[in-house]
């Protein structure tokens, strides 16, 4: 049974045990978050090399060694050496550290999960590492239901929401009826039909 939780990494070391496609792919979803990125692999992709020398992420070009991950706070182990694999996810719980080991569930002590992205709105889905596959076929249904353009209409809401709870001259109640047409879907389909500016009319409407 697993906890469902987004985790606030922003400047904590992660560390990442490998150098190819998927070692790439982790990298950068951990950029997304802000997280200071170590990344070790004796022969990284060209991928890993360009970001460590545009100065976003540390690489060790290396064979992996326990002292590496010492100070991590959440590590993924991408190698393709399965006995490697276990050596980190072992040290990576003897230092406290959160282990995710690629393809291996029962070694794992979190699981990404397949991530439909729209700005500040993240939508995951985790099969607790049964079928990842059907977590892929979910996400890419769930990116035909919710298209690029939901990243606008969320910070677009981000914005109307931080107006409405600055507002002093109007009362609690009227707030929570003001954010409560926020979320409603004929407000995003107000927003999706005629654009943001009439949005922000009838909201005003509302808090006048």
């Amino acid at each position: 049974i697993l906890y469902t939780i987004f985790l606030s990494i922003r400047g904590k070391p992660c560390s990442i045990v490998g150098g190819g496609p998927v070692a790439y792919r982790k990298a950068c979803d951990l950029l997304d978050a802000g997280a200071d990125i170590t990344v070790i692999a004796e022969n990284p992709c060209q991928e890993i090399v360009e970001l460590s020398e545009s100065g976003r992420i540390k690489l060790k070009t290396k064979r992996f060694e326990p002292d590496d991950i010492e100070e991590a706070f959440l590590v993924f182990a991408a190698t393709d050496d399965s006995s490697v694999n276990a050596l980190i996810a072992e040290t990576a719980k003897r230092n406290g550290a959160l282990i995710n080991v690629v393809d291996t569930p029962e070694l794992c002590g979190f699981f990404s999960g397949a991530v439909v992205k729209r700005g500040p709105l993240k939508i995951a889905i985790s099969t607790g590492g049964c079928s990842p596959g059907t977590a892929r076929q979910i996400r890419m249904e769930l990116e035909d239901l919710y298209p690029e353009s939901y990243c606008d209409f969320i910070e677009a809401a981000g914005e109307m929401r931080h107006y409405i709870l600055s507002q002093e001259n109007i009362s609690p109640g009227e707030k929570k009826s003001a954010l409560s047409w926020l979320s409603h879907r004929d407000t995003r389909k107000l927003f999706f039909e005629d654009g943001k500016e009439r949005m922000w009319e009838e909201l005003k409407k509302l808090i006048k």
